[in-house]
């Protein structure tokens, strides 16, 4: 029993701690949910449920990569997206204790609870509307996984939360659903709109450091 309470709890760490990690990690991920005998429509779902993927992954690749219809992407992306939101609000605080009680552990979960912290300062001062509108942003730094994490953090209340990171969903589904559909139109502008996130963050470091 005890070591299979271990296992789950180096599931749930490594579930964390995936967003932070390389690129190479989601060609392996994706390899390996290719290799899988199910319908199309399952790999789909279980992508949208991975938080490096998340719909922002699911969609285009269900459309472009499955060639499924957007009738039945979206709904199957969002529906998998807020999958494992439950479980990280209605359980995260039991897991956190366990976690600080092993001394790894403890330093992991305290180095995602800074980045999300730094990352989601908007939810901090908007709460449930800033909540939505984080989730609703699809970039790296954002989404459902990363927002459920900052409203646990945040103290905000179980319904509420679920309420506006679903609103939030819908909202990053429908602006990933338009950039799928322009092609690489769409890709050259999810690329512009990071850079541009990604150089006001610099500069913001920057300023704050001098």
């Amino acid at each position: 029993m005890v070591k299979l309470n271990k296992l789950v709890l180096l599931i749930l760490i490594l579930m964390m701690i995936l967003p932070l990690m390389a690129d190479g990690i989601k060609s392996e991920l994706q390899n390996s949910i290719d290799k899988i005998k199910a319908p199309d429509e399952i790999k789909v779902f279980l992508i949208s449920m991975i938080p490096i993927f998340e719909l922002r992954g699911s969609i285009p690749i269900g459309i472009h990569k499955y060639d499924l219809s957007y009738w039945s992407v979206i709904p199957i992306s969002i529906f998998g997206n807020m999958v494992p939101i439950f479980f990280i609000l209605l359980f995260f605080d039991f897991v956190t204790k366990l976690c600080y009680k092993v001394p790894i552990f403890k330093k992991i979960l305290e180095a995602i609870f800074a980045r999300t912290r730094k990352k989601s300062q908007v939810i901090k001062k908007y709460e449930e509307i800033g909540l939505m509108l984080f989730v609703a942003i699809p970039l790296p730094i954002t989404g459902a996984w990363t927002g459920s994490l900052a409203a646990y953090l945040f103290g905000l209340r179980f319904w509420k939360s679920i309420l506006f990171i679903f609103l939030g969903v819908l909202i990053a589904a429908t602006v990933v659903s338009f950039l799928t559909s322009l092609k690489w139109l769409g890709a050259i502008i999810a690329a512009l709109a990071f850079m541009v996130v990604f150089v006001s963050n610099s500069i913001k470091k920057r300023r704050s450091n001098m």
